[in-house]
């Protein structure tokens, strides 16, 4: 089998060597080819037909007659529904401060700034103005007199002292 292989190698690595030089002669010859006029038959163009309107091709709607672009659609206007709204109940009351279990234990001033010192069951904190106790109890003012506590109401509620 290998001898096969090789010998068709080598067969056809001869027949490309004899190509390109065959090439190579051809590309070198300066001597070019003449044609006899004579020999080569003479065509006569066929005659033109009259010019005439070219020939419009007429095709079938597929899909409908071409229509005119739309205007585009105005944009959809809100529509309002008037919702009338179910009575709410009342909102309850917030349970006073004492109820809690929250109580002042002291105030400590210091230049501008103020703290409070709040004592619950759960531990002490140190507050300022503008923390939250629970629930929308925010602490509106700190005092000589105790902690005012915003409790949502009309007028904050005061956190003084035990005693």
């Amino acid at each position: 089998m290998r001898i096969l292989s090789t010998t068709l190698t080598l067969v056809m690595l001869g027949a490309v060597v004899l190509a390109g030089m065959e090439l190579t002669q051809a590309l070198a010859s300066t001597t070019p080819r003449s044609i006899n006029a004579d020999a080569v038959p003479q065509l006569t163009p066929a005659p033109v037909a009259e010019a005439s309107a070219p020939a419009t091709v007429i095709w079938p709607a597929l899909f409908g007659e071409p229509q005119p672009p739309k205007p585009p659609a105005p944009p959809p206007t809100p529509v309002v529904v008037a919702v009338e709204e179910e009575p709410q109940p009342p909102v309850p009351p917030r349970p006073p401060l004492s109820s809690l279990g929250y109580s002042l234990k002291g105030t400590v001033r210091a230049g501008d700034a103020v703290w409070g010192l709040v004592s619950h069951p759960t531990g002490d904190q140190i507050m300022r103005v503008g923390d939250a106790f629970a629930d929308g109890m925010v602490i509106a003012r700190i005092d000589a007199s105790g902690i005012w506590v915003d409790t949502g109401g009309d007028t904050p509620e005061l956190m003084g002292f035990p005693e």
